[in-house]
């Protein structure tokens, strides 16, 4: 019987290779594009990526699995409405519910249309021991298959490994008292925010107000020199709480657990992991209401003046909105990286702040325009005189995909590549394809496109800098990327020729206003007219620059609004 090898996540790879010495021949599985290299990488034989060509398109699953997220948020809600009137929990876990649904949408899609094509083989899937958080490696795309090939009477082996701990007991330590109840406070929870940080942190440090930073469980960004509330386990805290808190909590437990079982029946079918998914997300929900009371003891007689969060939610935004919602303190909202994606609370004092470039409106979760200023981020801005042709043009490539599903169909996608590679062929034009280097697709570009692994490998060694000084002409492909902003500071011109329609996540970076947004025959057809007269291409080059640099002139320091 042939060996068929399910690679699903790039840490599926070591148990593969484990099980792999033992078979004399196998085929080895995958379905993720960007795990193509790694696969490669490992040693393991007779790679077959499947494209899932008739996938869920990501602007449809990107909404449907928001909306799963806010009607599972206000069941819940209403469910425990009665024990805890005092605060909603709406909002509190929509990035990591998100993720689980979409992931949950995506993989039972897949196993629908792939899991019959192993019939006759015997199936090697690995599992992750983990319940779902964020996009982060889990059990539930594996289950989702290994019930599928039970229900086909399918043969497989599953292998488990790399449990995780269960952070979600984890909260931020606050004492009984705060130590600094005479000084202006600025309460601090940056997740996520690598690219950016010092930049924040100074402008932070020069209002000369105490700065109080949250520990993050996940994406955690250190921030020297000021006060940090670590983690600690919820048990310790929960045992000092007052009687009728720990009552409440208990009770709001146990009422989460048993719904949110209810709601999961007809996606995690296997009662177990069901039972442990289940519980991950109510021990979260714990965890936060108990940070929520645990913010209202420690800012009992001095509330901070301003609260700073990161756009990205890693598990403590939603109590401590509440908190500031509570006693109407107004909360500013950094991006992570550049530019903000509507946000899931409803709290109408969150100030987004965020990159010039930022060309989208902002919506809470009732849809409403939130407050958006621009950001004088640090930039130094270059441009030249000389009119100059077009010799060698930048394709820069954002992830194609992430936890394995795609955000635009890998054929379409490399179709609009082939368009663009055969007319700079035809008119003798450098073509530099630039991989993300974390999310690269090296081995199918070689394969399915032509060119070589070593010059994509070349490319993508490059610094974003010296990448874009060695380019006349910047073609964005498709999902917008903050790659662009080399190439505008620097005045070399920049368009964003689009595959499939993108998402409202995906357009946050997408300023159509600046860098035209426009199908792959489009952009040609442009390129066209810059190659055959350079003045053409002359002039656009300065109008972007200077709208470019025209972004900036209402934007200021962050320190202007803390």
């Amino acid at each position: 019987m042939e060996n068929s090898i399910i690679i699903i996540n790039a840490a599926d790879i070591p148990p593969a290779l484990q099980i792999a010495r033992n078979l004399s021949s196998y085929t080895v599985y995958t379905f993720d594009p960007i795990l193509v290299d790694p696969i490669s990488a490992s040693g393991l034989r007779n790679i077959v990526y499947t494209p899932f060509d008739n996938c869920p398109l990501y602007h449809e699953l990107d909404a449907s699995a928001h909306s799963a997220a806010f009607d599972l948020e206000r069941t819940l809600d209403l469910e425990v409405r009665d024990i805890v009137p005092e605060v909603s929990i709406e909002g509190w876990q929509h990035l990591n519910l998100y993720y689980i649904f979409i992931t949950l949408k995506w993989y039972t899609a897949l196993w629908e249309n792939f899991g019959n094509q192993l019939a006759g083989t015997k199936v090697h899937l690995f599992i992750c021991d983990t319940p779902g958080s964020y996009y982060f490696n889990s059990f539930i795309p594996s289950i989702l298959l290994l019930w599928n090939l039970k229900s086909n009477d399918i043969e497989f082996s599953g292998f488990t490994y790399g449990s995780k701990d269960d952070d979600g007991h984890l909260i931020p330590e606050l004492p009984e008292g705060n130590q600094n109840e005479e000084l202006e406070q600025l309460l601090i929870h940056l997740p996520t925010c690598w690219y950016d940080i010092n930049y924040f942190f100074q402008e932070m440090i020069s209002t000369g107000k105490t700065l109080i930073n949250i520990e993050a469980k996940n994406f955690n960004i250190p921030l020297p020199a000021i006060k940090t509330l670590a983690l600690t386990e919820l048990e310790s805290t929960l045992a000092n709480l007052p009687e009728e808190i720990r009552t409440k909590i208990n009770n709001f437990s146990r009422k989460l657990a048993e719904k949110l079982d209810r709601i999961l029946q007809p996606h995690l079918v296997i009662p177990n992991y069901r039972q442990r998914q289940t519980q991950q997300i109510s021990n979260t929900y714990c965890a936060q209401l108990v940070t929520y009371y645990q913010f209202s003891r420690y800012f009992k007689n001095s509330k901070p003046s301003r609260i700073v969060l990161s756009d990205h939610d890693a598990g403590f935004h939603g109590p401590i909105i509440s908190f500031a919602q509570k006693h109407s303190l107004p909360v500013i909202l950094l991006p992570h990286s550049k530019c903000v994606n509507d946000i899931e609370f409803k709290y109408r004092n969150i100030t987004v702040l965020s990159h010039p470039i930022h060309g989208q409106e902002i919506f809470d979760a009732n849809h409403k325009s939130v407050l958006n200023f621009k950001i004088a981020y640090p930039e130094t801005f270059r441009s030249s005189s000389i009119v100059g042709e077009i010799r060698t043009i930048s394709l820069l490539l954002n992830s194609l995909s992430l936890n394995g599903f795609y955000f635009t169909r890998y054929q379409p996608y490399m179709q609009g590549i082939r368009q663009i590679v055969s007319w700079c062929n035809q008119n003798g034009i450098v073509l530099k394809i630039r991989c993300k280097p974390s999310y690269s697709i090296i081995n199918l570009l070689e394969r399915d496109i032509g060119v070589s692994a070593a010059e994509l490998t070349r490319n993508a060694n490059e610094t974003m800098d010296q990448h874009a000084e060695s380019c006349d002409l910047c073609l964005m492909y498709d999902m917008p990327t903050t790659g662009a902003l080399h190439f505008l500071k620097c005045s070399i011109p920049i368009l964003n020729p689009i595959v499939e329609y993108l998402a409202p996540s995906e357009m946050t970076l997408g300023n159509a206003r600046l860098v035209p947004q426009e199908s792959v025959e489009n952009t040609l057809l442009r390129l066209k007219w810059f190659t055959s007269d350079p003045t053409t291409l002359f002039y656009f080059r300065a109008e972007q620059f200077r709208n470019y640099m025209a972004l900036f002139q209402i934007a200021r320091p962050l320190r202007a609004y803390l």
